[in-house]
C-alpha cells in the first residue's frame, strides 16, 4: 500500500471498483426495502377501507407486525453489503494507514481491559464494541476499537423495580505500550471542575477523586485542561514530563473532544469521547463517495499517529 503517492490514487486504483459494486447492491436492497414499505402501506390502507367499523378487530396488530417484518427483512438484506464494505474497504484502509495494522470488524477491546484502565468510576454493566484494529507501529504494540459502556441504575423495589442503562462512555478506546517502565497508577482526566469553578474547582478535585491523590504539576495550561490523580507523586511526574504534557495538550487540540488517559502496568490507555460511528457504510448514500471515505481514512490515520503524537517509539533506556 505504501507504493501509492496519495490516498486519491489508492482510492481510484484499489477501492473504486469494489465501492461501485457495493453501491449496486445497496440500490437493490433499498429497492426491496421500498417495495416492503409500499406493501405495508397497502395493507394498512386496505384494513382502514375494508373494516372501518369493526371495533373488536385489533387494527394496530397487523400494522405493527407488518412494519416489524419489513424492518427485519430490510435489516437482513442490508447486513450483507455492510459486512462486505468492512471486509473489502475498511480492511484495506487499515493496510494503507500502516502495513502492520490488522482489522477485525466484529472485534473489540475486551471489557476487562476497559475496566482495568480505571478511567471511569462506574461499574460497566453493559459493554459492546466493534471495528477492532491491532498491530505494531515501529516498536509500539497498539490496539483500538469503538466501544460503548453503560452503567445500570435501579429505581423502586421488588416487582416494581426498574433498571435503566445509561451510557457513560461512547467513543474510541486505545491501548498502547508506553515507553517507560512504571509500577503505580496515574490517570489524566478532563478538568471540568476547574473550568467551571476556577480555584474552587481545584478544591473539589482534591475532595472528590476516589482515584488516589491529586497530583499538582508545573504546567498551568495542562492543569487548566486536565486533572491528574495517582498512587505516587514522584512516579506521576516521572511519567508526565513537560514534553509529554505538551504532546497531550496538542493531542487533545487535534481531536477537539474529551480525552482521558490512564498509565498502568507500563501501558497507556486512552479514551476518546466520540458519538459517531467512524467506519459504517451509510445505507441511503453512495458508497463510492470519495469525501466520505477520505474522512474515515483521516480518522484512521489520526489513530495511527497516536504513537508519534505521544512519542511512544522513543524508548527510555530501561525499556528496550
Amino acid at each position: 500500500m505504501t507504493g501509492y503517492n496519495n490516498f486519491r490514487e489508492f482510492y481510484e486504483k484499489e477501492l473504486r471498483a469494489d465501492l461501485e459494486e457495493i453501491d449496486r447492491q445497496r440500490k437493490q436492497i433499498n429497492s426491496r426495502a421500498l417495495t416492503i414499505l409500499m406493501i405495508t402501506s397497502a395493507v394498512i390502507l386496505l384494513e382502514i377501507v375494508l373494516i372501518p367499523g369493526d371495533k373488536d378487530f385489533p387494527k394496530p396488530v397487523p400494522i405493527v407486525f407488518t412494519f416489524i417484518a419489513g424492518m427485519i427483512v430490510t435489516g437482513i438484506f442490508s447486513k450483507s453489503f455492510r459486512k462486505e464494505y468492512k471486509e473489502k474497504i475498511i480492511r484495506r484502509l487499515a493496510g494503507f494507514a500502516d502495513e502492520g495494522l490488522a482489522y477485525n470488524p466484529d472485534g473489540a477491546v475486551p471489557q476487562h481491559e476497559f475496566t482495568r484502565s480505571k478511567i471511569f468510576p462506574y461499574s460497566c454493566d453493559k459493554y459492546s464494541g466493534e471495528d477492532h484494529f491491532s498491530g505494531k507501529i515501529g516498536k509500539t504494540e497498539i490496539v483500538f476499537s469503538e466501544v460503548t459502556a453503560k452503567h445500570r441504575s435501579s429505581s423502586g423495589s421488588g416487582s416494581s423495580q426498574k433498571d435503566e442503562y445509561n451510557t457513560f462512555f461512547k467513543g474510541l478506546f486505545i491501548i498502547a505500550d508506553f515507553n517507560k517502565h512504571f509500577k503505580t497508577h496515574t490517570v489524566v482526566l478532563p478538568d471540568t471542575a476547574e473550568k467551571l469553578f476556577g480555584k474552587f474547582g481545584q478544591r473539589l478535585q482534591s475532595m472528590a477523586s476516589g482515584r488516589g491523590e491529586l497530583i499538582r504539576l508545573e504546567d498551568p495550561r495542562f492543569e487548566k485542561e486536565f486533572c491528574v490523580y495517582g498512587d505516587d507523586q514522584v512516579e506521576a511526574r516521572y511519567i508526565l514530563t513537560p514534553a509529554l504534557m505538551e504532546r497531550i495538550l496538542a493531542f487533545k487540540k487535534k481531536w477537539n473532544t474529551r480525552v482521558y488517559l490512564s498509565f498502568l502496568n507500563s501501558k497507556v490507555y486512552i479514551a476518546i469521547s466520540l458519538y459517531k460511528n467512524l467506519f459504517e457504510l451509510r445505507p441511503f448514500k453512495p458508497a463510492a463517495d470519495y469525501a466520505f471515505l477520505e474522512e474515515s481514512m483521516r480518522f484512521l490515520i489520526l489513530l495511527v499517529e497516536i504513537v508519534d503524537d505521544l512519542n511512544l517509539n522513543t524508548r527510555i533506556w530501561t525499556k528496550e
